[in-house]
Protein backbone atom coordinates (compact mmCIF):
# COMPACT_ATOMS: atom_id res chain seq x y z
CA UNK A 1 0.00 0.00 0.00
CA UNK A 2 1.32 3.35 -0.65
CA UNK A 3 1.49 6.03 2.15
CA UNK A 4 0.95 9.58 0.81
CA UNK A 5 0.74 12.43 2.55
CA UNK A 6 -1.81 14.14 0.68
CA UNK A 7 -1.71 17.66 2.73
CA UNK A 8 1.51 17.83 0.62
CA UNK A 9 0.09 17.36 -2.39
CA UNK A 10 -2.78 19.48 -1.79
CA UNK A 11 -0.03 22.39 -0.82
CA UNK A 12 1.91 22.06 -3.69
CA UNK A 13 -1.11 22.40 -6.09
CA UNK A 14 -2.12 25.41 -4.53
CA UNK A 15 2.33 26.45 -4.63
CA UNK A 16 2.03 25.52 -8.36
CA UNK A 17 -0.96 27.42 -8.91
CA UNK A 18 0.65 30.34 -7.92
CA UNK A 19 4.28 29.75 -9.30
CA UNK A 20 2.64 29.15 -12.34
CA UNK A 21 1.15 33.22 -12.42
CA UNK A 22 4.20 35.03 -10.53
CA UNK A 23 7.31 33.29 -12.33
CA UNK A 24 7.08 34.69 -16.12
CA UNK A 25 6.90 38.54 -14.03
CA UNK A 26 10.23 37.47 -12.13
CA UNK A 27 11.88 36.32 -15.28
CA UNK A 28 11.38 39.92 -16.89
CA UNK A 29 11.83 41.75 -13.65
CA UNK A 30 15.18 40.39 -12.54
CA UNK A 31 17.87 42.47 -12.99
CA UNK A 32 16.09 45.35 -14.42
CA UNK A 33 17.69 48.89 -14.20
CA UNK A 34 19.81 50.48 -16.22
CA UNK A 35 23.90 49.69 -16.63
CA UNK A 36 27.15 51.23 -18.28
CA UNK A 37 28.47 48.68 -20.62
CA UNK A 38 31.20 51.09 -21.23
CA UNK A 39 32.11 50.62 -18.00
CA UNK A 40 32.18 46.31 -17.78
CA UNK A 41 34.81 44.30 -17.00
CA UNK A 42 35.93 40.54 -17.62
CA UNK A 43 37.29 37.85 -15.64
CA UNK A 44 41.03 38.37 -15.47
CA UNK A 45 40.91 42.17 -15.02
CA UNK A 46 42.10 44.40 -12.44
CA UNK A 47 39.46 45.81 -9.88
CA UNK A 48 40.21 48.71 -7.97
CA UNK A 49 37.57 48.63 -5.75
CA UNK A 50 34.35 50.77 -5.56
CA UNK A 51 33.76 54.08 -4.15
CA UNK A 52 30.84 55.95 -1.81
CA UNK A 53 28.30 53.39 -1.97
CA UNK A 54 24.98 53.46 -0.35
CA UNK A 55 24.94 50.32 2.11
CA UNK A 56 22.78 49.00 5.06
CA UNK A 57 22.90 45.88 6.96
CA UNK A 58 25.42 43.73 8.27
CA UNK A 59 27.47 44.06 11.32
CA UNK A 60 30.32 46.64 10.29
CA UNK A 61 29.69 50.47 10.77
CA UNK A 62 31.34 51.22 7.12
CA UNK A 63 32.04 49.18 4.13
CA UNK A 64 35.93 50.44 2.85
CA UNK A 65 37.60 48.48 0.08
CA UNK A 66 40.62 48.39 2.21
CA UNK A 67 39.50 47.05 4.45
CA UNK A 68 38.64 43.96 2.47
CA UNK A 69 41.59 43.91 -0.12
CA UNK A 70 43.15 40.71 1.36
CA UNK A 71 39.82 38.87 1.63
CA UNK A 72 37.96 37.33 -1.11
CA UNK A 73 34.97 39.67 -1.68
CA UNK A 74 31.89 37.88 -3.32
CA UNK A 75 29.08 40.65 -4.90
CA UNK A 76 25.74 38.63 -5.12
CA UNK A 77 23.72 40.73 -7.06
CA UNK A 78 19.98 39.61 -6.47
CA UNK A 79 16.21 41.34 -6.48
CA UNK A 80 13.58 41.03 -3.34
CA UNK A 81 11.40 39.70 -5.88
CA UNK A 82 13.85 37.47 -7.09
CA UNK A 83 13.17 33.80 -5.09
CA UNK A 84 15.96 31.98 -5.57
CA UNK A 85 17.89 35.22 -4.59
CA UNK A 86 16.40 34.92 -1.69
CA UNK A 87 16.09 31.12 -1.27
CA UNK A 88 20.02 30.90 -1.66
CA UNK A 89 20.58 33.89 0.79
CA UNK A 90 20.48 31.21 3.90
CA UNK A 91 23.09 29.10 2.07
CA UNK A 92 26.11 32.28 1.55
CA UNK A 93 25.25 33.72 5.61
CA UNK A 94 26.18 30.37 6.32
CA UNK A 95 29.89 30.50 4.09
CA UNK A 96 29.98 34.09 5.35
CA UNK A 97 29.81 32.59 9.25
CA UNK A 98 32.14 29.70 7.82
CA UNK A 99 35.05 31.94 6.70
CA UNK A 100 34.59 35.07 8.59
CA UNK A 101 37.96 36.36 8.42
CA UNK A 102 38.88 35.19 4.64
CA UNK A 103 36.20 36.31 3.10
CA UNK A 104 33.07 39.39 2.80
CA UNK A 105 29.87 38.71 0.79
CA UNK A 106 28.01 41.53 -0.09
CA UNK A 107 24.70 41.71 -1.45
CA UNK A 108 23.78 44.12 -4.22
CA UNK A 109 20.58 45.52 -5.67
CA UNK A 110 19.50 48.45 -7.99
CA UNK A 111 16.90 48.73 -5.40
CA UNK A 112 16.38 51.99 -3.38
CA UNK A 113 16.49 51.71 0.73
CA UNK A 114 13.13 52.36 1.70
CA UNK A 115 11.67 49.05 -0.63
CA UNK A 116 14.32 46.88 1.29
CA UNK A 117 13.46 48.27 4.26
CA UNK A 118 9.93 47.17 3.99
CA UNK A 119 11.28 44.04 2.78
CA UNK A 120 13.27 42.74 5.30
CA UNK A 121 11.44 43.65 8.10
CA UNK A 122 8.57 41.69 6.61
CA UNK A 123 10.99 38.41 4.98
CA UNK A 124 9.97 35.67 8.55
CA UNK A 125 11.95 33.08 6.54
CA UNK A 126 15.21 35.17 6.53
CA UNK A 127 14.87 36.52 9.86
CA UNK A 128 14.60 32.78 10.96
CA UNK A 129 17.52 31.92 9.79
CA UNK A 130 19.58 34.72 10.99
CA UNK A 131 20.58 36.12 7.71
CA UNK A 132 22.45 39.64 8.26
CA UNK A 133 24.76 40.40 5.30
CA UNK A 134 25.70 43.99 4.27
CA UNK A 135 23.37 45.20 1.11
CA UNK A 136 25.08 47.56 -1.48
CA UNK A 137 21.65 49.73 -2.52
CA UNK A 138 20.91 52.20 -5.14
CA UNK A 139 23.67 50.34 -7.02
CA UNK A 140 24.67 51.61 -10.40
CA UNK A 141 28.33 51.66 -10.39
CA UNK A 142 28.88 47.83 -9.63
CA UNK A 143 26.24 47.04 -12.30
CA UNK A 144 28.22 49.08 -14.63
CA UNK A 145 31.42 46.90 -13.78
CA UNK A 146 29.52 43.86 -14.35
CA UNK A 147 26.01 44.03 -16.04
CA UNK A 148 23.75 41.26 -16.55
CA UNK A 149 20.29 40.38 -17.25
CA UNK A 150 18.88 38.19 -14.78
CA UNK A 151 19.49 37.92 -10.82
CA UNK A 152 20.69 35.89 -9.38
CA UNK A 153 24.06 36.91 -10.54
CA UNK A 154 27.90 36.28 -8.90
CA UNK A 155 30.96 37.93 -9.37
CA UNK A 156 33.86 36.95 -7.30
CA UNK A 157 37.39 39.57 -6.45
CA UNK A 158 40.47 38.59 -5.23
CA UNK A 159 44.07 39.93 -4.59
CA UNK A 160 42.64 43.26 -7.14
CA UNK A 161 41.53 41.06 -9.93
CA UNK A 162 38.23 39.66 -11.21
CA UNK A 163 38.05 36.26 -10.38
CA UNK A 164 34.54 34.93 -11.80
CA UNK A 165 31.55 35.96 -12.36
CA UNK A 166 29.39 33.13 -12.32
CA UNK A 167 26.25 31.20 -11.02
CA UNK A 168 25.54 31.54 -7.84
CA UNK A 169 25.39 27.42 -6.92
CA UNK A 170 28.92 27.75 -7.48
CA UNK A 171 29.10 29.65 -4.32
CA UNK A 172 30.52 26.69 -2.37
CA UNK A 173 32.80 26.08 0.57
CA UNK A 174 34.87 23.46 -1.56
CA UNK A 175 34.92 26.54 -4.73
CA UNK A 176 36.25 28.84 -1.63
CA UNK A 177 38.93 26.72 -0.64
CA UNK A 178 40.42 26.14 -3.68
CA UNK A 179 40.95 29.81 -4.55
CA UNK A 180 42.46 30.32 -1.01
CA UNK A 181 45.15 27.54 -1.70
CA UNK A 182 45.76 28.53 -5.34
CA UNK A 183 44.93 32.39 -5.46
CA UNK A 184 42.67 32.01 -8.91
CA UNK A 185 39.77 30.04 -9.54
CA UNK A 186 38.05 28.62 -13.19
CA UNK A 187 34.80 28.79 -12.64
CA UNK A 188 32.09 28.94 -15.52
CA UNK A 189 31.35 32.23 -17.20
CA UNK A 190 27.69 33.53 -16.79
CA UNK A 191 27.37 35.73 -19.49
CA UNK A 192 23.80 37.04 -19.95
CA UNK A 193 24.66 38.69 -23.31
CA UNK A 194 26.90 35.70 -24.41
CA UNK A 195 25.81 34.11 -28.07
CA UNK A 196 26.28 30.84 -29.27
CA UNK A 197 28.37 30.47 -32.53
CA UNK A 198 29.38 27.65 -33.12
CA UNK A 199 30.04 28.59 -37.13
CA UNK A 200 32.82 30.94 -36.68
CA UNK A 201 32.29 31.68 -40.75
CA UNK A 202 29.08 32.39 -41.64
CA UNK A 203 29.84 32.80 -45.68
CA UNK A 204 26.88 30.85 -47.34
CA UNK A 205 28.66 28.00 -48.27
CA UNK A 206 28.57 27.36 -44.87
CA UNK A 207 25.81 24.02 -44.45
CA UNK A 208 26.20 21.03 -42.51
CA UNK A 209 25.78 20.12 -38.76
CA UNK A 210 28.35 21.11 -35.80
CA UNK A 211 27.72 19.57 -32.06
CA UNK A 212 29.98 20.06 -29.13
CA UNK A 213 29.79 20.32 -25.79
CA UNK A 214 29.25 22.80 -23.21
CA UNK A 215 29.77 26.86 -24.47
CA UNK A 216 31.20 28.78 -22.00
CA UNK A 217 29.79 31.95 -21.26
CA UNK A 218 26.53 31.49 -23.60
CA UNK A 219 23.45 31.11 -22.29
CA UNK A 220 21.38 27.74 -21.70
CA UNK A 221 19.37 27.64 -24.68
CA UNK A 222 16.60 25.18 -26.09
CA UNK A 223 15.77 24.19 -29.58
CA UNK A 224 15.67 27.71 -31.67
CA UNK A 225 14.85 27.99 -35.59
CA UNK A 226 15.49 31.06 -36.96
CA UNK A 227 16.90 32.70 -40.55
CA UNK A 228 20.31 34.29 -40.95
CA UNK A 229 19.65 37.75 -42.39
CA UNK A 230 22.81 37.93 -43.90
CA UNK A 231 23.46 34.57 -45.47
CA UNK A 232 19.39 33.62 -45.93
CA UNK A 233 20.56 30.57 -44.34
CA UNK A 234 17.71 28.69 -41.76
CA UNK A 235 19.66 27.65 -38.82
CA UNK A 236 18.47 25.14 -35.84
CA UNK A 237 20.43 25.78 -32.07
CA UNK A 238 20.74 24.81 -28.73
CA UNK A 239 22.99 25.11 -26.43
CA UNK A 240 24.13 23.62 -22.85
CA UNK A 241 21.51 21.38 -22.66
CA UNK A 242 21.44 17.76 -21.54
CA UNK A 243 21.34 14.84 -23.99
CA UNK A 244 18.50 14.03 -22.92
CA UNK A 245 16.79 17.36 -22.95
CA UNK A 246 18.40 17.62 -26.46
CA UNK A 247 16.98 14.41 -27.45
CA UNK A 248 13.00 14.97 -26.09
CA UNK A 249 13.38 18.97 -27.92
CA UNK A 250 13.62 17.18 -30.85
CA UNK A 251 10.96 14.28 -30.62
CA UNK A 252 8.40 17.54 -29.56
CA UNK A 253 8.78 19.14 -32.82
CA UNK A 254 7.81 15.21 -34.51
CA UNK A 255 5.00 14.96 -31.89
CA UNK A 256 3.64 17.06 -29.04
CA UNK A 257 3.75 16.02 -25.96
CA UNK A 258 0.85 14.81 -24.02
CA UNK A 259 1.99 15.60 -20.58
CA UNK A 260 5.19 16.27 -19.06
CA UNK A 261 7.34 13.19 -17.95
CA UNK A 262 8.62 12.28 -14.62
CA UNK A 263 11.80 10.22 -13.96
CA UNK A 264 9.80 6.85 -13.52
CA UNK A 265 8.62 7.26 -17.02
CA UNK A 266 12.49 7.53 -18.45
CA UNK A 267 13.95 3.71 -19.30
CA UNK A 268 17.93 3.86 -19.77
CA UNK A 269 19.13 1.56 -21.58
CA UNK A 270 22.93 2.65 -21.05
CA UNK A 271 26.07 2.16 -19.11
CA UNK A 272 25.46 5.26 -17.19
CA UNK A 273 22.40 7.46 -17.04
CA UNK A 274 24.17 10.56 -15.08
CA UNK A 275 25.72 11.42 -18.15
CA UNK A 276 22.49 12.62 -20.20
CA UNK A 277 20.44 14.12 -17.94
CA UNK A 278 21.29 16.24 -14.36
CA UNK A 279 19.21 14.05 -11.44
CA UNK A 280 22.26 15.97 -8.77
CA UNK A 281 22.43 19.22 -7.33
CA UNK A 282 25.88 20.28 -9.20
CA UNK A 283 23.56 22.61 -11.43
CA UNK A 284 26.19 24.57 -14.00
CA UNK A 285 29.35 22.07 -12.76
CA UNK A 286 27.22 19.14 -14.29
CA UNK A 287 26.81 21.26 -17.17
CA UNK A 288 30.81 21.95 -18.20
CA UNK A 289 31.09 18.34 -17.92
CA UNK A 290 28.05 16.63 -20.04
CA UNK A 291 25.88 19.50 -21.30
CA UNK A 292 26.05 19.70 -25.52
CA UNK A 293 25.54 22.46 -28.07
CA UNK A 294 24.18 22.03 -31.40
CA UNK A 295 23.84 24.16 -34.77
CA UNK A 296 22.21 22.97 -38.41
CA UNK A 297 22.42 25.05 -41.13
CA UNK A 298 20.52 24.65 -43.83
CA UNK A 299 19.34 26.25 -47.22
CA UNK A 300 16.09 25.19 -47.13
CA UNK A 301 13.45 26.08 -44.61
CA UNK A 302 11.55 22.68 -43.41
CA UNK A 303 8.61 22.02 -41.43
CA UNK A 304 9.11 21.57 -37.69
CA UNK A 305 7.96 17.94 -37.62
CA UNK A 306 10.77 17.25 -40.88
CA UNK A 307 13.55 19.64 -38.70
CA UNK A 308 13.00 17.44 -35.57
CA UNK A 309 13.31 14.10 -37.63
CA UNK A 310 16.90 15.99 -39.06
CA UNK A 311 17.85 16.94 -35.30
CA UNK A 312 17.31 13.64 -33.58
CA UNK A 313 19.11 11.92 -36.65
CA UNK A 314 22.04 14.06 -36.26
CA UNK A 315 21.81 13.86 -32.24
CA UNK A 316 21.56 10.09 -32.31
CA UNK A 317 23.93 9.77 -34.93
CA UNK A 318 26.82 11.71 -33.35
CA UNK A 319 25.87 10.49 -30.09
CA UNK A 320 25.65 6.52 -30.72
CA UNK A 321 21.87 6.11 -29.74
CA UNK A 322 18.46 5.45 -30.33
CA UNK A 323 15.39 7.19 -28.78
CA UNK A 324 11.89 6.28 -28.76
CA UNK A 325 8.42 5.80 -26.85
CA UNK A 326 6.93 2.61 -25.33
CA UNK A 327 4.75 2.00 -22.36
CA UNK A 328 5.92 1.22 -18.93
CA UNK A 329 3.50 -0.33 -16.31
CA UNK A 330 3.55 1.83 -13.10
CA UNK A 331 2.00 1.10 -9.40
CA UNK A 332 -0.27 4.94 -9.37
CA UNK A 333 -3.36 6.16 -8.39
CA UNK A 334 -6.28 5.40 -10.93
CA UNK A 335 -9.33 7.62 -11.75
CA UNK A 336 -12.44 5.62 -11.71
CA UNK A 337 -16.15 5.98 -12.50
CA UNK A 338 -18.88 5.77 -9.76
CA UNK A 339 -22.10 6.91 -9.00
CA UNK A 340 -22.28 10.60 -8.26
CA UNK A 341 -22.72 11.22 -4.55
CA UNK A 342 -23.64 14.37 -3.38
CA UNK A 343 -21.38 15.98 0.01
CA UNK A 344 -22.36 19.06 1.76
CA UNK A 345 -19.17 19.58 3.37
CA UNK A 346 -16.79 22.52 2.32
CA UNK A 347 -13.61 22.92 1.01
CA UNK A 348 -10.97 25.93 1.07
CA UNK A 349 -8.96 27.04 -1.82
CA UNK A 350 -10.59 25.74 -4.24
CA UNK A 351 -8.90 24.84 -7.79
CA UNK A 352 -11.04 24.52 -10.88
CA UNK A 353 -9.71 21.76 -13.47
CA UNK A 354 -11.34 21.58 -16.87
CA UNK A 355 -12.01 17.67 -17.11
CA UNK A 356 -10.80 14.68 -15.89
CA UNK A 357 -7.46 14.46 -17.93
CA UNK A 358 -6.48 18.14 -16.95
CA UNK A 359 -7.15 16.94 -13.31
CA UNK A 360 -4.68 13.60 -13.50
CA UNK A 361 -1.51 15.58 -15.28
CA UNK A 362 -2.08 17.77 -12.81
CA UNK A 363 -2.00 15.40 -9.87
CA UNK A 364 1.17 13.16 -11.74
CA UNK A 365 3.43 16.95 -11.93
CA UNK A 366 4.88 16.49 -8.58
CA UNK A 367 7.51 13.46 -8.52
CA UNK A 368 7.24 13.06 -4.95
CA UNK A 369 3.65 11.62 -4.79
CA UNK A 370 2.23 9.00 -7.57
CA UNK A 371 1.14 8.95 -11.03
CA UNK A 372 -2.27 9.48 -11.67
CA UNK A 373 -4.23 7.64 -14.50
CA UNK A 374 -7.34 8.71 -15.72
CA UNK A 375 -9.98 5.94 -16.71
CA UNK A 376 -12.88 8.15 -16.47
CA UNK A 377 -12.17 10.44 -19.22
CA UNK A 378 -14.64 12.90 -18.79
CA UNK A 379 -14.72 16.18 -19.93
CA UNK A 380 -16.75 17.94 -16.79
CA UNK A 381 -15.25 21.19 -14.84
CA UNK A 382 -14.39 19.62 -11.11
CA UNK A 383 -14.00 22.07 -8.34
CA UNK A 384 -11.89 20.56 -5.54
CA UNK A 385 -10.42 21.85 -2.32
CA UNK A 386 -7.71 21.05 0.34
CA UNK A 387 -7.98 17.63 1.57
CA UNK A 388 -5.44 15.91 4.24
CA UNK A 389 -6.34 12.00 2.95
CA UNK A 390 -7.45 10.24 0.28
CA UNK A 391 -10.72 9.69 1.64
CA UNK A 392 -11.17 13.70 1.73
CA UNK A 393 -10.54 14.38 -1.56
CA UNK A 394 -12.88 11.34 -3.04
CA UNK A 395 -15.39 12.77 -1.20
CA UNK A 396 -15.02 15.76 -3.22
CA UNK A 397 -14.23 13.55 -6.47
CA UNK A 398 -17.51 11.36 -6.12
CA UNK A 399 -19.66 14.63 -6.89
CA UNK A 400 -18.81 14.09 -10.22
CA UNK A 401 -19.05 10.44 -10.44
CA UNK A 402 -15.35 9.12 -9.90
CA UNK A 403 -12.64 8.70 -7.29
CA UNK A 404 -9.22 7.88 -7.02
CA UNK A 405 -7.64 3.86 -5.85
CA UNK A 406 -4.36 2.62 -5.55
CA UNK A 407 -3.47 0.29 -8.83
CA UNK A 408 -1.36 -0.34 -11.61
CA UNK A 409 -1.53 0.99 -15.41
CA UNK A 410 0.25 1.86 -18.28
CA UNK A 411 2.16 5.06 -18.51
CA UNK A 412 3.81 6.76 -21.98
CA UNK A 413 7.74 6.17 -21.48
CA UNK A 414 10.89 7.54 -23.19
CA UNK A 415 13.67 5.10 -23.90
CA UNK A 416 16.76 6.22 -24.52
CA UNK A 417 19.89 3.12 -25.44
CA UNK A 418 23.08 3.14 -26.36
CA UNK A 419 23.86 1.53 -29.71
CA UNK A 420 26.41 -0.57 -30.39
CA UNK A 421 29.35 1.47 -32.41
CA UNK A 422 30.54 -0.73 -35.59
Amino acid sequence: MMMINYKAITGFLVILCLYCSFSCACTFAQGSGPADPGARLHVGDKFDGFKNVNFMRGDAKTLNWKDMKDKIVILDFFDTFCTVCISSMPHIQALQNQFSKQIQIINVTWQDQNTLLKFFRGNEFLKEKKVNLPVIYNDRQLRGYFPYQSAPHVVILYKGKVQAITFHRLITAENIHLLLKNGTIDLPLKDDFGQGNLVKNRGKSMLGVWLTGYQNGVNAQGLKFERDSITSNYRASLYNRSIYRALLMAWRKIEKPTALLRKEQVIWKVRDSSVYENYTQEAEAWDVKYAVSYERVDKVEYADSIYGRLILNDLQTFLGLKSYWSLKRQKCLILKECPVIKSNRSFGNMVQYANTDVFCKFMSLNEDFPLVSDQKQADIPMDIGTYDTLEELNEQLRRYGCFLEEGYADFPAFVIEEVAQI
